[in-house]
């Protein structure tokens, strides 16, 4: 049976996030302000986690929506719940409301709304008249069984000097044991290229290493790149995700606990080596 609810949970939270955009600017009239209310924070976070929690991860939306469309959905959702966590100026807030809302009611309402009628019809016994997306074919995996096959794998990272040792270090590893590597160049704009999502697209998974970039006030712990946590949101869709996290870094990005990875210390990387070469089946004959 059609789950009629979930269309009026997509629209409320279209609402919502509207309702936000115009209390923000209310309670802050220059976009270069940084939002500081708490309420308005943690109505940013539970929007966004409603998303990133719950309806994106409902199968009548995966089933509506095209894995890039939703994939692109997940980086500007997974934005706004970094500004729940930390100060950000009004303007981040509303370029990323705007691409939310941009196509939302086209891209994302209007086919669950006809995959819900066609449902119905089905459900009614009749036979599908053809209106609206029909389902979407069962995608095939990652590794293909086919002789030749090449791993692949883009490898999002930072790119200050102090870590390319790492970045060095896990990318050898990748190479040694047959994996194939593609990294994107140091980000230019805020926000993930069409060339660096081509290239993710193109690979057999994701590897995301975060360290530590700034010093979280009146904590022990540090933020890492917002480029690698938007680089993994949009490979979690589609991507085998490899996550690998210094121990000082507070967060990745996602709801608490969505994610496993591999944690690592800075100045001792062997123990992250073994769990990365752990993650592969290795046999005599190749990788698995």
């Amino acid at each position: 049976m059609p789950d009629e609810q979930l269309t009026v949970a997509a629209r409320r939270l279209k609402t919502d996030l509207h309702d936000l955009k115009l209390s923000l600017r209310r309670a802050y009239g220059s976009p270069t302000q940084q939002v500081t209310s708490a309420d308005l924070r943690n109505t940013a976070t539970t929007l966004a986690e409603i998303w990133i929690a719950d309806l994106s991860q409902r199968p009548e939306i995966l089933a509506a929506c095209s894995a890039k469309y939703l994939a692109d959905l997940d980086v500007h959702f997974q934005r706004l719940l970094t500004f729940g966590e930390r100060a950000t100026i009004r303007r981040r807030y509303d370029e990323e409301i705007k691409a939310i809302l941009k196509r939302y009611t086209e891209d994302l309402v209007v086919p669950l709304m006809q995959n819900e009628r066609r449902a119905r019809h089905a459900d009614a016994g009749g036979n599908d008249n053809g209106d609206g997306p029909a389902p979407k074919a069962a995608k095939p995996t990652a590794r293909a069984d086919a002789e030749g096959f090449q791993p692949t794998a883009f490898i999002g990272h930072s790119f200050a000097p102090e870590d390319e040792a790492i970045v060095e270090a896990v990318t050898s590893v990748l190479k040694a044991i047959g994996v194939d590597v593609f990294t994107g160049k140091k980000p230019k704009a805020e926000k993930i290229s069409d060339k660096v999502k081509g290239l993710i697209d193109a690979q057999h998974m994701f590897v995301g290493i975060f360290t530590r970039r700034d010093k979280l006030e009146g904590k022990k712990k540090w933020s890492t790149s917002t480029w690698v946590i938007d680089e993994k949101a949009y490979a979690s869709r589609t991507k085998k995700l490899i996550l690998l996290k210094e121990d000082v870094v507070d967060s990745i990005g996602g709801i608490q606990g969505d994610y496993e990875f591999i944690e690592f210390t800075r100045g001792d990387l062997s123990k992250a080596v073994i769990s990365l070469l752990e993650v592969f089946k290795l046999r005599a004959d190749g990788l698995q």
